[in-house]
């Protein structure tokens, strides 16, 4: 369900209604950082690798690590935002080994603040994690957390806190997803449609749809009641253990033992269940709940989604870096060091990253993924 993954359905399991079992929690003393102070813990998940902006984004600088506005990497975005929420102390990033390393590089946080997935499973297992972890370090039920995405691009951020402030006044009644109200007939989105109005900005949710066809997406735009999922969700940690208790349980029984442990998180995570946290839970639970975003957001996951950010200049074109010369040529997203002069070429890409130059028409994009596999492995 959130915006731009692609996930297969979970089969029925009977378990999933059961309570879970209860996992002994070696009591502690509570460190400060989880004494309840009002403020929320925030985790940013970036697991992603941004295989459809190569060679932008490579292996060795994933797309959380690249810089598409010329101030800061995607990841620094992503933590400054969480700095309008909470102290620094309070934000964790979800990620693997290998990409932990890189991350630390550009993003001062302790590394304790780093919940390292030894396996990729998808949304659920981590959050499942991340709201044991929390408890089994002694954060209270009352506690809000957000989760958030490390490839987002967001104007104007102080927008952003307000919503997000409006739905952690609430986070215990509901799971509160972000819907952005939709500016095109977006296909590789997931959709939510918006119940009764429990709030203003705020509603029920009457129904989820991954990734409709054009002539689906194109009447959302026209009904003022589906909107985006931006894969942004907030809650209280005591209302997401209990609907994992009651729609997950076996997924919360091996969260809890991951939390008493590295060793068990080493163990134990790589045979969670590979799943969203959209199949998982927010399809089933009835505590969930719409917020209308009053900003303007980007899923950075493709260079069409550049072109949104870096709107066309005098000549028609998108220049995300260089100098650009050009007669009868529009529509072109342009990004490297050179000067380039542009004559009678429409919709085209070029970028130009660390000795790759791609050239593609837009149209093609999406094949960038194949054109990738042939490329050797030190340009990957």
């Amino acid at each position: 369900m959130a915006a731009t993954k692609t996930k297969a359905k979970p089969a029925e399991k009977s378990a999933a209604t059961k309570p879970a079992d209860k996992v002994a929690v070696k009591p502690g003393k509570v460190a400060k950082e989880f004494a309840t102070n009002g403020k929320p813990f925030v985790m940013i998940m970036a697991g992603g690798s941004g295989t459809r902006l190569w060679p932008m984004s490579r292996v060795s600088r994933p797309k959380q690590l690249i810089n598409i506005t010329g101030k800061k990497t995607l990841i620094e975005e992503a933590v400054e935002r969480a700095k309008l929420l909470t102290t620094p102390d309070r934000i964790y990033i979800g990620t693997n080994k290998d990409l932990a390393l890189k991350i630390q590089k550009v993003v001062k946080l302790d590394k304790k603040q780093y919940l390292l997935e030894p396996a990729a499973r998808n949304t659920a297992p981590i959050i499942a994690y991340f709201a044991s972890y929390l408890k089994a370090h002694g954060a209270d039920d009352a506690s809000g957390l957000v989760i958030l995405a490390a490839d987002h691009h967001i104007e104007p951020i102080d927008k952003w806190a307000e919503t997000v402030k409006l739905a952690l006044a609430r986070a215990a009644e509901r799971i509160w997803c972000m819907g952005i109200q939709p500016t095109r007939a977006e296909t590789g989105y997931g959709y939510i449609e918006a119940g009764i109005e429990v709030a203003p900005r705020m509603s029920a949710i009457s129904s989820f749809r991954e990734k409709p066809d054009y002539q689906t997406a194109s009447h959302y735009l026209t009904t003022e009641r589906h909107f985006w999922n931006s894969g942004m969700f907030i809650f209280s940690l005591g209302r997401i253990r209990e609907d994992f208790r009651i729609y997950q349980s076996e997924m919360l029984k091996q969260a809890d033992q991951c939390a008493q442990s590295s060793a068990n998180l080493a163990k134990i995570f790589p045979k969670m269940q590979n799943i969203s946290i959209d199949y998982a839970i927010m399809e089933k639970t009835k505590k969930v709940g719409l917020i209308r975003a009053d900003f303007t957001w980007d899923d950075v996951g493709s260079f069409d989604a550049l072109a949104r950010i870096h709107t066309a200049d005098a000549t028609g074109n998108h220049v995300i870096q260089g100098k650009v010369i050009s007669h009868r040529a529009k529509g072109n997203i342009i990004k490297t060091n050179l000067t380039v002069a542009l004559l009678g070429l429409e919709n085209c890409v070029l970028i130009e990253d660390d000795g790759v130059l791609l050239i593609a028409k837009r149209e093609a994009l999406t094949d960038i993924r194949d054109l990738r596999e042939k490329a050797p492995d030190q340009l990957l």
